[in-house]
Parts: C-alpha cells; structure tokens; sequence
C-alpha cells in the first residue's frame, strides 16, 4: 500500500510538471502572437529630425518624443523639443488608425501657452511605417501651428525614427 501511494504521487507530480510546461508553452506563444499583432500599440522612443518641406534637407538637431499608442487608436505624446520652454508645450494627444500593412495615419494636437495663457495650437499628422518585426518605425510628418480660433500661422515638416520600448 505504502508503494502504491508513492506511485500515484509521483503520477500526480509528473502530470503536473507536464501540464505547467503546456501551459508555459502556451503563454510563450500567446505572448509571440500579441506581440506580432500588437504593430503599433505601445509606447516609442523616437528621434525626431525638423526638415524643410520643399527639400527634405534638416533643420536644426535632432530631439526626443515619447509616443504611446493605445489600442482602440488613441494617442499620446510629448516631446523634448528645444523649441519650446519647459511648461510652455502641454503633452499631444491624438487618434491613430492602420492604412494598409504596417502603415498607419495618426494625428495629434498639444497646447502651446504663454504664461499660462493659451496662444497657439501644433497639430501633428504623421504618416507611419513600422518596419518588419515590428520593434522600430518611421515617420514623415506635417506640422501646423494655428492660434487659439483655428486661424493658420506656420506649417513644417519632420521625419522621424521610433523605437519601441522595451
């Protein structure tokens, strides 16, 4: 009797230790397969590089932008542009949404204030591109700055490199 018991514990532990491996393999694929699906969603450190419109020559140094796209196609993002003071250029926020395979549309708008007085709007649209495997992006992007009632005052362009935070 004293064997028997042993033998089905061992039984029981074995069973065990194989359906803990099945269901590891399961979650490691699982995991393979959101991260294959997910494209877009997360957030990204991206180098972002001013250009002129007209030539693509750039502008200026390169600066850092945090983006985080959320599932369901909204979107956040701010920015280390030197351009703006501290506190003078709140976060984006925006809406992004799939074009075709791997390419994708997302539009944001921060507030730009002065002394705490809102004085302009930038409106970002970007044109992505995520790269196979899915871990960087790149962009194009047209700028628009309008003041508080919408009026147009600037327009630029920016490419930029993503990369996905890991």
């Amino acid at each position: 009797m004293n064997c028997s018991l042993w033998k089905r514990f061992y039984a029981g532990v074995l069973a065990s230790v194989v359906i803990l491996s099945l269901g590891s393999i399961a979650a490691a694929q699982s995991g393979t397969q959101v991260f294959e699906s997910r494209e877009l969603e997360g957030t990204w450190t991206v180098q972002v590089q001013l250009v002129d419109c007209t030539s693509g020559t750039a502008i200026g140094n390169p600066f850092s932008s945090l983006l985080t796209f959320a599932r369901g196609g909204t979107q956040t993002e701010t920015t280390a542009n030197p351009m703006f003071f501290p506190a003078e250029r709140g976060p984006g926020h925006g809406v992004w949404r799939k074009v075709g395979k791997r390419n994708y549309s997302a539009t944001s708008m921060a507030f730009i204030t002065l002394n705490g007085v809102l004085v302009k709007n930038q409106k970002i649209i970007q044109a992505i591109q995520v790269a196979d495997g899915g871990d960087s992006f790149t962009s194009a992007a047209s700028v628009e700055f309008s003041d508080p009632a919408g009026k147009l005052l600037a327009t630029g362009c920016a490419t930029a490199v993503g990369q996905y935070l890991k």
